[in-house]
């Protein structure tokens, strides 16, 4: 009998043990899966994707440095990767939404930035208009040359024409000739007090003496120009009779052909660039760039803007001469100007050039 009980007994606990394994294996099938977030990592996939898909990879600026989108996808493919995996936990959405949050933050700093955007006073583009693009808002005007000046009455009245530009590109330069000039009035920040930065590309298409590029009151205050032998000549007044002036020495300019061409210039030294690469510096210069009065615009492609032309052959009081026959203007095409209120260095002046040389 007390065998018979105590198996029945232990059949009873067999019994209660199997019932409640039974019982909690039930509960936990009916417990619900963990439901996982996903949300933000959506937002930042479809942000990124739209980032991708908008960038362009070369050496313009606002262009992304070679290589970089590659990169960039790896990323966007592992993230979407955890975003469409079943098995994905939390935690693994959570690390793919930093990686791509970090991911998308190196690749934004791969933009090729604007050179010495904070001293960037004057950016003409000449994509169609004569708007300044420095975010100065010193936007300039197209302004038929000027006729009748002195003994010259035959070589003014020229129009802007809109020409290719030095990347073949239609109607993203301009063609001056006969006096055809860009005005931009004055102001302050285009006549810097102590160094100075001049960039351009340009395309001449005759030879002359007086082949303005860009002048703000001649040699009264500074003007940059090619001179007779198709040489970079750069003018800076100092003080009342004083002077600097010098050319490239070497090499000279081809007709027909696009060049890019700066100059700086500081108390001391005075540096001529062609397509990146500086040809000649000058260390004999001395003094800081002459106050112009501000009743003088900056006249791009002719010596002067058309209203202070006139033949009188004396000075002004306050040494500014507006004597006509002088005149001079640019045959040929400009693209791309770009004037700094400081001395940017070759490795400024070259990353330019390279940022412009190509989309």
């Amino acid at each position: 009998m007390k065998n018979s009980s105590f198996m029945t007994s232990v059949k009873a606990v067999v019994a209660f043990v199997i019932a409640l394994a039974i019982f909690q294996a039930c509960n936990k099938a009916d417990d619900p899966v963990a439901s996982v977030n996903t949300t933000s990592l959506k937002a930042r996939l479809d942000s990124a994707n739209a980032l991708y898909n908008g960038a362009k990879e070369g050496t313009a600026i606002g262009s992304y440095e070679t290589g970089s989108r590659a990169t960039y996808k790896t990323a966007i493919d592992a993230a979407t990767t955890v975003l469409n995996a079943a098995g994905s936990t939390q935690t693994q959405v959570n690390n793919a939404y930093v990686n791509l949050g970090q991911a998308t933050t190196t690749f934004q700093s791969k933009v090729v930035a604007e050179i010495a955007p904070d001293k960037l006073v004057l950016y003409l583009k000449l994509d169609g208009n004569t708007n300044d693009a420095s975010g100065k808002g010193l936007n300039g005007s197209a302004v038929a040359g000027s006729t009748g000046v002195g003994s010259f009455t035959g070589w003014g009245g020229g129009t802007l024409v809109a020409t290719a530009d030095h990347l073949g590109q239609a109607g993203k330069a301009y063609q001056f000739d006969k006096g055809a000039h860009i005005e931009v009035p004055y102001n302050s920040a285009l006549n810097p007090a102590k160094e100075i930065t001049i960039a351009m590309w340009v395309k001449p298409t005759a030879i002359r003496p007086s082949n303005y590029l860009v002048s703000l009151n001649r040699w009264n205050g500074y003007k940059f120009q090619l001179q007779e032998a198709n040489k970079l000549f750069m003018t800076v007044k100092t003080a009342a009779g004083k002077y600097n002036d010098k050319d490239n020495e070497s090499p000279t300019l081809d007709l027909n052909k696009w060049y890019h061409v700066a100059v700086t210039y500081k108390s001391g030294e005075m540096v001529f660039y062609i397509d990146g690469t500086p040809v000649k510096t000058w260390t004999d210069v001395t003094g800081d760039p002459f106050a112009v009065k501000n009743t003088i615009n900056m006249s791009i492609g002719q010596d002067l803007p058309n209203a202070i032309y006139n033949t009188d052959e004396k000075d002004n009081a306050d040494g500014n001469n507006f004597n006509g026959p002088w005149g001079g203007y640019y045959t040929g095409a400009m693209d791309e100007i770009r004037i700094y209120n400081a001395v940017l260095s070759g490795t400024q002046v070259k990353s330019i050039y390279t940022a412009e040389k190509s989309l």
